[in-house]
């Protein structure tokens, strides 16, 4: 399917593909409290952008070891 597309299509459904997953990801552990996908809030986009760099930090806190990060988010 993607082979078939121009480069930019590409870029732009890959783009999609990519916050799908890592929404995914993030549900699955405590980062964020719903997929957007199947989330009934008008909001919920906004909602992940705001909170995707904080998602993203907590995520090289962990990488890294910080003992001082808290291993439970569900707030944005």
């Amino acid at each position: 399917m993607f082979s078939e597309m121009d480069a930019e299509s590409r870029l732009f459904y890959s783009r999609i593909v990519n916050v799908a997953l890592f929404n995914l990801y993030a549900v699955e552990n405590k980062l964020f409290d719903s997929l957007i996908c199947q989330s009934d809030d008008p909001h919920v986009l906004e909602r992940w952008e705001k909170a995707e760099p904080l998602i993203l930090d907590t995520l090289q806190s962990r990488a890294e070891g910080d003992p001082n990060e808290d291993s439970i988010w569900g707030d944005f």
